[in-house]
This record gives C-alpha cells, structure tokens and sequence, in this order.
C-alpha cells in the first residue's frame, strides 16, 4: 500500500529566494483534476483556463507576451506549494503564504493557506494542513486565516453551503467534504461570505420600489442633490483613465472595516487585473458614477465566462498535463477564449458576475445606490441577460448585504477560518 508523501514543490521569498518554475507551477494546477468527487454527478465544478492560472501563481519573472504573465502579488508576499502523492497519484495540495502587506488590529504576523484540494482521506488532509502550519509557525505567524486565492480582492473562503448550484466565474468551488477536515484540525469561523443569485422575478418586486424611491426622490426637495450624480459606461480607448479613476475609488473603499480579509491593491496589480477584466468583459457593464464631474462610486460586471468553459470542457474530456508546455492545454485555451472573444462581439450570455460595487461614504445616503441599482439590472436585461450572482458578500458588510439580500437569495456560503498557532 503506497504511504502519502509530501513534495515540496518550491519557495518564492521577494527579493531573496526562488525555487520555482513553471513546470512546478503547473504540476500544482493538475491536482484537482484528479480529484474523484469533481468526476461525480454531484459535482459542478468549472476548471480554470490553464494559462491563466498559471498567470495568477507565477512569482518567477518568466513571462509569456500575451500567454503567461507575472502576478505582482508576489512583489509582497512569500509563498509555498506542497502537493501529496499516493505513487504516482496527486491526492492533494495546498499553498502557506505570508502577505507582508496584509494587516490587522494586533500586531501578530499573520499567515495564510489557500488553494486546498484533497480526496476523501483524512490523513492527506491533515498531512498537507499540518505542513502548512508548520512552514507558517517556522516564519513567526501566530494566526493562520483561510483558504483564499490569495484575498478578498480574488476568491476567498471554502465553500460549505450550495454545492448544488453551478459557480459563476471566479466563485470558489470546491468538494462539500473538505469543511470536515477543516473543523476536525481544529480551525474556526472567522468570517462568512456569500453569493446573492438573482433573476428577472426575483428582482423584480425590489426593482420596482426602488423605482418608487426613485420618483419620491425627484419630486422632493432632494432631487437637486440625486440629480447631480451622472451615470457613465467606461470608454476603453480611455483605458489608462478609466484604471485610474477605478483604482482611486477601489482602495479607500474596499479597505474599510467592513471588508474583511481585504488588501491595499498595488497599482501594478490593478493594471495587471483591469486590463484582464477588460478581456472579457464590455464598456456597457462597467459604470462610473459622478458628482460634478468627480467620480464617487463604481460598478464592474462580467459576462460569465464559465458558460464557454463549461461549453468546451462537456464536449471534450480534458486532463492538462503535468508539464508547463502542452499543445493540448493551449489547444483548449485559444479554443475558449476564441469564443468568449465571439459571444462577447455578439452579446451572447445568459449570466452576470456583479463583481464591484463600491459608493464612497459620504454619498450612500443620498439615493445614488437606487439609481445605480436600477441601471445596472436594466442593462443586464436589455443584453439578454437572466440570472446573475452577486458575489462575495461579506456577512460584517451591512451596508451592502442589506439591499442586495433583496434581490435574490443565498446560492453559496464560503468560510474563512482561522487557526491560532
């Protein structure tokens, strides 16, 4: 009988020490597809697309022009991949990082997990969680939160509640039995975050009294105030701009208290994420909204491009290879992403990622929220659009989870947990 066995698959420390490469990187990123639950009928898992995933855990400085890129979250954080192995057989894996930039009230170092995969064997589990901790606790951390890829500002916490519903588009997915490992190792709640599922019905009723306060709102003695807020789409041959205005709206609000887990977004990391974005998405579903000219709050949606995943990966069985270079690996890539590029052209989805949404404080009482509210649903339904997921929510976030509870209803819970060591 084949004993688990540990690889440590490679370091990466800013500025001092690399291990890692490509071929290592996307040796971890075949993990999951070995995982059995993802096989069953159960499942709705939708795999990444190989490259970008690749992009999105390459700290290295090798980089591909419009293939493979550098993540600059790495600029300030160290990190570790482990993978389990039974034989041959991937079992599991996960990732210990520390982001220097990542702070909270106290002043103990924090450390982080992420990316955790494993099949149904407690001891795999605990094995590749117990060197996790032990990589952490050896680099002077005194609390461990998780798992995320790699913050608030990307896919954070294990999903625990809503395994029957299919994920949108940068939605953590993962097998329902994993919180079992997490709560048997010892890990607590720190914190839930939600997805709200909505459609044309289930909006409805919420739309129309928002469309009301509208009216009441124009007819008082508010409505010079509502009036000058302007609602704009974003103008991509103005991408530069556009970036900027997002950028300096997105850190001051999203780092609040009441965004948990959150992390003061570099300017090269917001680059590298807003000319992502704008690959697959249209100026008509990222909107700006401004007082005299001055912006105040933003919104960015995306088609859900795991309509096209989910169309290529169900007519073809698909299993990435463990080695960085694989013309099938890019033959199914340049195959989706041909066809998000074609339905995006002929405005051809059904779903919507709300991704961002974001009123600077001292404007959310002034009824800017109803307004942009209503646009963005108009919007959506004139593009043919049916459902959408509002996502992720966190349960601290009152000013958000309130208005939002309305338009729909609960599809998935994820769990941030925490470990002290």
């Amino acid at each position: 009988m084949n004993k688990i066995a540990i690889k440590e698959l490679g370091e990466y420390i800013p500025g001092k020490f690399n291990s890692l490469n490509l071929n290592k990187i996307k040796e971890f990123i075949t993990v999951p597809y070995y995982i059995d639950w993802y096989k069953s009928s159960e499942s709705n898992k939708v795999f990444p697309l190989i490259l970008q995933e690749i992009s999105d855990l390459n700290p290295t400085n090798f980089k591909i022009p419009g293939m493979i890129t550098r993540n600059s979250f790495f600029d300030h954080t160290r990190i570790k991949y482990f993978i389990a192995y039974k034989g041959q057989k991937p079992t599991g894996r996960i990732t210990a990082f520390i982001d220097y930039d990542y702070k909270e009230d106290s002043s103990n170092r924090i450390g982080w997990i992420g990316l955790f995969e494993s099949i149904r064997d407690k001891e795999t589990a605990d094995r590749l969680l117990n060197e996790a901790v032990k990589y952490l606790k050896k680099n002077s951390c005194t609390k461990i939160i998780g798992p995320a890829k790699f913050n608030a500002g990307g896919e954070v916490g294990l999903l625990i509640n809503g395994f029957e519903n299919r994920p949108y588009f940068m939605e953590p997915y993962n097998a329902p039995y994993y919180q079992d490992f997490f709560n048997l190792f010892g890990f607590k709640k720190e914190n839930d975050w939600y997805s709200i599922c909505t459609d044309n019905i289930l909006s409805k009723n919420y739309m129309d009294k928002i469309s009301r306060l509208s009216d009441r709102i124009i007819n008082s003695k508010r409505s010079e105030k509502f009036n000058r807020y302007k609602i704009r789409n974003a103008d991509f041959s103005n991408l530069k701009n556009e970036i900027e205005i997002i950028r300096e709206l997105y850190n001051p609000i999203w780092n609040e208290g009441s965004h948990p887990q959150q992390v003061h977004i570099t300017d090269k990391e917001f680059n590298t994420l807003a000319i992502g974005f704008k690959e697959i998405t249209m100026e008509e579903l990222i909107f700006i909204v401004e007082e005299d000219n001055k912006p105040v709050a933003i919104s960015v949606n995306l088609p859900d491009i795991n309509e096209v995943i989910i169309d290529y990966d169900s007519r073809n069985q698909f299993i990435p290879g463990r080695k960085f270079y694989n013309p099938k690996d890019i033959k199914r890539d340049l195959s989706i992403f041909i066809n998000i590029k074609k339905r995006l052209k002929q405005k051809n989805f059904t779903r919507i990622r709300f991704l961002i949404l974001g009123i600077k404080k001292e404007h959310r009482k002034n009824g800017i929220d109803f307004k942009l509210y209503w646009l963005i649903r108009k919007t959506a339904l004139e593009m043919g659009f049916t459902h959408g997921s509002a996502s992720q929510l966190a349960d601290v976030n009152m000013d958000i989870i309130n208005p939002i509870f309305r338009l729909g209803k609960v599809a998935f819970t994820w769990r941030v947990y925490s470990l002290d060591i």
